[in-house]
């Protein structure tokens, strides 16, 4: 539960930082993310036309803990449709949880009586479809971010999607 009103927390922090001078075209978004094993809040900084920063504060999918990534996407137009474009890029993150994972010879666990703190280091891709939708000042977009991640269990390899709904100003 706490770990719930720290992202909140944090999102608002994020919120209160964003540049909100005009909406000519969209420079900021805040959102959600929605699926996959990063889901949580998003955020996303056009610093140039063509050139984006996103950060993700997730829950790590079912971890008892959050995940913080960093992405920097380059965006180009997509099909010849007016405000669809297609990104792709890369980036880091790190996560903190409560618990670990392990492996059995048929599938994977989670272990909650494990009290140690987790910690996960990782380095991300991303590309994805994104929609500026011209009437409201909402972005939808899907992605697929695979990536690395290490902790003290071993080196993973894992394929991460999701849908992404951002109000952007």
């Amino acid at each position: 539960m706490k770990n719930k009103h720290l992202i909140f927390g944090l999102g608002l922090l994020l919120l209160s930082f964003a540049n909100l001078k005009s909406a000519q075209a969209q420079t900021v978004g805040i959102g959600l993310r929605v699926g996959g094993y990063a889901a949580g809040i998003s955020g996303k900084y056009f610093f140039r036309d063509d050139w984006a920063f996103e950060g993700i504060l997730g829950t790590g999918f079912g971890r008892r803990g959050f995940q913080v990534t960093g992405l920097f996407e380059k965006h180009a137009p997509a099909f010849g449709v007016a405000g669809l474009q297609w990104f792709y890029g890369g980036g880091a993150h790190i996560g903190f949880f409560k618990g670990r994972y392990y492996h059995s010879p048929s599938s994977r666990h989670y272990d909650d009586s494990f009290r140690k703190t987790l910690t996960t280091v990782g380095i991300d891709g991303i590309v994805g479809l994104e929609y500026q939708i011209t009437e409201i000042p909402v972005s939808v977009g899907i992605d697929f971010k695979p990536f690395f991640e290490t902790n003290r269990d071993g080196l993973f390899l894992y394929g991460d999607g999701a849908l992404t709904v951002r109000y952007t100003f």
